[in-house]
């Protein structure tokens, strides 16, 4: 007998990861997207953060078996500090395109993250 596979209901991967809940509104699903694109790049970016060791190249690697959990910590902070700054702009070009594509109604809400 093959077993259906029900599809979650909460948000998986990156999502599951910040807290993300389902958006209720334009603006929220924006600011959400933008806070996991940044999350994506900042992970990027901080691959090989923890992996040196401070103690030379024969030395464990920086904080050992902490190291993937300090980044993921770090990389959760950093994006989600850079998306509440709003400087990329990525969530005011989401709902401008919604608008220009007729997603969204022209009175909807100006974003203001």
């Amino acid at each position: 007998m093959i077993e259906q596979i029900q599809p979650s209901p909460g948000p998986t991967g990156s999502a599951a990861l910040l807290g993300v809940r389902r958006p209720h509104t334009p603006e929220e699903a924006a600011r959400q997207f933008e806070e996991i694109l940044l999350r994506q790049f900042v992970q990027a970016m901080t691959r090989d953060l923890f992996r040196a060791s401070l103690s030379g190249d024969e030395a464990p690697g920086w904080l050992g078996s902490y190291r993937d959990t300090q980044r993921d910590v770090l990389t959760d902070v950093l994006a989600r500090h850079l998306a509440e700054q709003g400087r990329l702009g990525i969530a005011e070009l989401l709902l401008r395109q919604w608008r220009q594509a007729g997603h969204l109604s022209a009175n909807e809400s100006e974003t203001n993250p």
